[in-house]
């Protein structure tokens, strides 16, 4: 960084004191054809005509041409660019011009007339001295035109002139050396100051872009964003006119900086910056709000909300067209996709804040959506919704920690309705919502990975009911079924985990059943086999939930060592009213025997129902028609008096685990 900085600021010198050298020309000019007319006009009366004639075409030619050069710097718009040719033409004409002045010593020398003599050195000296001073910021150009005049006017002066011309011209000699050496001094204290000015701004310009400017893509960050999109309300409220901003959001760019490593991640967004930046107008502003998030102001689209739509996703399809072609990462090449989100406004309708949140929702939605490459206009319809699940995926968060989770308990029977075991089921009490069902905040779960901590919780709540109930040989045979999400099965410690909390809590596994979902069991067939096994090695069991829903094949099932399959509600509800659904629950129950799996029905909440089960082959059973899920101690309570009836006489007592985060 210190060496780029060092850089840069020589490079500013540079330029600066090119700038300097034709700016003092300007005005060196005017002196120099003063002093022209004042020798001419002294030593006409000494000097030949054709002689004074020669001196002033070379004296106009040179400075003519110094004239030209600073006409032409002025003109040029990449002068800073070209520098360095700039301050070599300077310093070739600072040669001519000092000649011209040297060869005014040769030709205007009055070898007769020491008084003429002194006149001539005395402004060849105000000449050399002023030369020096002005053209002190660059050495080699105070030194050219300086020796330019000594060259060619001390020998005239040493070989013809008196006794007093020749003492003038050593005088002179000892000025230009004094006058040198001060202007060398001179130069350099001038320097400093133009540095110390450079390293002011420098630093001012360094301050301005990490206050204003993502340092990472060089795109505005979020600060300048909303100072320009402040601006862009106030144009379109003045003029009656749309904008839009566009949220943009990378998919699976996490999955990148997993894989390839942040360095990889970094280049792809420096590169999406690049791009993106072309895709818009100059007018239009492309910002980048942190991560793998860009933000987008189109300003002034039209006066019309129509075509101020179709202008928006005009641009918003701009902005996804740059991803058709792959990224260079590390020399590799890399494909992705964004997610694109639009809100439309209206001069000050909203303020900065709200229309950002609304283009971050279309772009959530953009993401949500089947839909590859995603392009979503913010519905105003939607909004209640989207809010409610953002309020919720925020809460969830604090939700274990806040004791606000709670175990439902749905009991299992045999044929002969007795208790055979439970289902865990979690519920979320909000202390402001009150109760949230699972279908709304398990999926949120999924998604944010809260599911993975949560499960985690669950299985200890599970094993230590299981250790609890094992110091009663009424409940000491009940086993539990936990369901398993299919992320907290992927993780890579999920076998030692469980094994972790079982050997911890000290429970018997061999009544802990797990259940999983199809949709987890196709993804990776031989890593499911393997955990399912290293945990069956402890005794615990495995269900397939929601079995006929899925995607499973025969060929999996079999390979698969489940030991139970659970037929879905969804086939049980009509399944005295519609054949295909009895064919389907038959079928299931036949796979399942010919598996060497038992069957358990969930979702029977008719006697008919569970009597066609039965006449079908299935033992097992789980629904309304038994118990809903209820809190542990309505469930124990209930399992109490199952209990009592089966053995009125005796008083069963159960032990209740106390449910914590």
């Amino acid at each position: 960084m210190h060496a780029l900085n060092h850089t840069a600021e020589s490079s500013a010198l540079h330029i600066e004191i090119v700038d300097m050298l034709y700016a003092n020309n300007r005005r060196s000019l005017l002196a120099a054809f003063i002093v022209m007319a004042a020798l001419l006009l002294v030593q006409r009366q000494l000097i030949a005509p054709e002689i004074l004639l020669i001196w002033s075409v070379l004296f106009v030619l040179a400075y003519g041409t110094r004239a030209f050069l600073t006409y032409q710097y002025a003109k040029d718009p990449l002068r800073e660019a070209h520098t360095r040719q700039w301050l070599q033409w300077f310093r070739a004409t600072s040669l001519f011009c000092g000649i011209a002045w040297g060869v005014a010593g040769i030709l205007l020398f009055p070898e007769t007339d020491t008084e003429h003599q002194a006149f001539l050195i005395f402004a060849l000296v105000g000449v050399s001295g002023a030369g020096i001073v002005i053209y002190s910021v660059d050495t080699i150009t105070s030194n050219l035109f300086t020796g330019g005049i000594v060259l060619f006017m001390i020998p005239r002066f040493v070989l013809h002139g008196t006794p007093v011309s020749l003492a003038l011209a050593v005088l002179f000699i000892v000025y230009v050396f004094y006058v040198t050496v001060a202007g060398r001094s001179l130069a350099s204290s001038l320097r400093d100051n133009i540095m110390l000015r450079i390293a002011s701004n420098l630093d001012n310009k360094k301050v301005h872009q990490l206050a204003y400017y993502d340092f990472l893509t060089g795109l505005p960050n979020r600060r300048l964003l909303a100072d320009r999109l402040n601006q862009s309300f106030a144009r379109c409220a003045r003029h009656k006119s749309y904008g839009a901003v566009i949220s943009l959001d990378l998919n699976n760019f996490k999955g990148l900086n997993d894989s390839k490593g942040h360095q990889a991640g970094d280049e792809l967004l420096q590169q999406v910056a690049a791009r993106l930046s072309l895709s818009l107008r100059k007018r239009d502003t492309i910002a980048r709000m942190g991560g793998d998030e860009f933000i987008a102001v189109l300003d002034e689209l039209s006066t019309e909300k129509a075509e101020a739509v179709v202008a928006a996703h005009r641009a918003a399809e701009n902005m996804m067209a740059v991803f058709s072609a792959p990224f260079e990462l590390q020399e590799c090449l890399y494909r992705t996709s964004p997610s694109i989100g639009i809100c439309l406004f209206q001069g000050d309708r909203y303020d900065e804040e709200e229309v950002l949140r609304r283009a971050d929702i279309a772009m959530y939605q953009a993401k949500k959506s089947d839909k590859l490459n995603s392009i979503q206009m913010y519905d105003e319809s939607a909004h209640p919704a989207i809010e409610q699940r953002a309020t919720l995926e925020n809460e969830l968060a604090f939700a274990l920690q806040g004791n606000q989770l709670l175990l439902y308990y749905q009991i299992q029977v045999n044929e002969a309705q007795q208790p055979i075991g439970a289902e865990v089921l979690l519920r979320w009490q909000h202390p402001l919502l009150g109760m949230i069902p699972p279908d709304q905040f398990i999926p949120i779960a999924e998604e944010t990975g809260d599911i993975v901590p949560i499960g985690h919780w669950v299985l200890t709540q599970a094993c230590l009911q299981l250790k609890h109930w094992a110091a009663s040989t009424h409940t000491a045979s009940l086993k539990l079924s936990v369901n398993v999400s299919a992320k907290q099965f992927s993780q890579p410690d999920f076998v030692q985990q469980v094994t972790d909390i079982v050997h911890t809590i000290g429970c018997d596994a061999r009544h802990l059943c797990l259940e999983l979902t199809e949709s987890l069991i196709v993804k990776n067939v031989d890593e499911v086999i393997g955990k399912i096994n290293a945990l069956k090695a402890l005794g615990i069991t495995f269900s397939l939930d929601d079995f006929g829903i899925g995607q499973s094949s025969l060929s999996v099932l079999r390979r698969l060592p489940l030991d139970e399959l659970k037929i879905d509600r969804s086939f049980i509800k009509d399944i005295a009213h519609n054949n295909y659904d009895s064919f389907i629950v038959q079928t299931i129950i036949n796979m399942g025997k010919n598996l060497s799996h038992s069957v358990i029905a969930e979702g029977v909440e008719l006697q008919q129902q569970m009597t066609l089960l039965q006449n079908m082959g299935c033992h097992s059973f789980q629904g309304y028609l038994f118990s809903k899920p209820v809190p542990l101690a309505e469930f124990e309570d209930c399992l109490q008096s199952i209990l009592m009836q089966r053995v009125p006489a005796i008083p069963v007592p159960l032990a209740r685990v106390q449910q914590g985060a």
